[in-house]
């Protein structure tokens, strides 16, 4: 009977920290790289609408501060991880503008694979934080 009720008890434990694991992670990221990230999937949805004007109205309003505030960010970094920071926030940008030149042009194609390198920046900017 002791043993059901330890076994029970990890069980409970084990579920507990998976629960309390993920919110914790997500918590380290700095705010200016959690931004973003809501960015990136409002854009998404943009993109998924085919909503060209408002594509283009959102890379160079809500994002272009963001794409600032990553800037700041990296001037309170460790030399090595403010000079990645700088660099993807760069690749960030430039792929920003090729999304809005697709956009303007109403290049479908262009603005997915502009959109997909987008995120990929997004992605090694929070497994730098991680």
């Amino acid at each position: 009977m002791m043993s059901c009720w330890r076994s029970l008890l990890l069980v409970l434990f084990v579920a507990l920290g998976l629960w309390l694991g993920s919110p914790v992670q997500a918590a380290s990221l700095p705010p200016q790289v959690q931004e973003l990230e809501q960015q990136v999937s409002q854009l998404q949805r943009l993109v998924d609408a085919e909503d060209w004007l408002e594509i283009r109205s959102y890379i160079h309003g809500p994002m272009g501060l963001t794409r600032k505030n990553l800037t700041g960010l990296a001037v309170t970094l460790p030399k090595e991880q403010k000079q990645e920071v700088i660099r993807l926030t760069k690749e960030l940008g430039q792929s920003l503008e090729k999304l809005d030149f697709a956009a303007k042009g109403y290049d479908q194609p262009e603005v997915e694979a502009a959109q997909a390198k987008v995120k990929k920046a997004l992605d090694r900017l929070e497994a730098l934080f991680s």
